[in-house]
């Protein structure tokens, strides 16, 4: 199957069905980062208040504002 076609597959997709897709080509990527769990597993654990973001950072890094 050439990309072309899965690009036209992908088009044909409910939003429901793509953000699927995507979530599983995520995890697919990260199952080939062997550190991947480790390094997300220190940030969640990190408590220092100079990183965290406000939730309108959070939303603009997400693409989520409204602007």
């Amino acid at each position: 199957m050439s990309i072309e076609v899965l690009q036209s597959e992908v088009t044909a997709l409910s939003s429901e069905q793509r953000r699927k897709l995507v979530a599983f080509i995520v995890a697919l990527e990260d199952r080939n980062r062997p550190d991947y769990a480790a390094e997300l597993a220190r940030k969640i654990d990190d408590k220092s208040p100079g990183r965290w973001l406000t939730p309108e950072q959070c939303e603009r890094e997400l693409g989520l504002d409204s602007k």
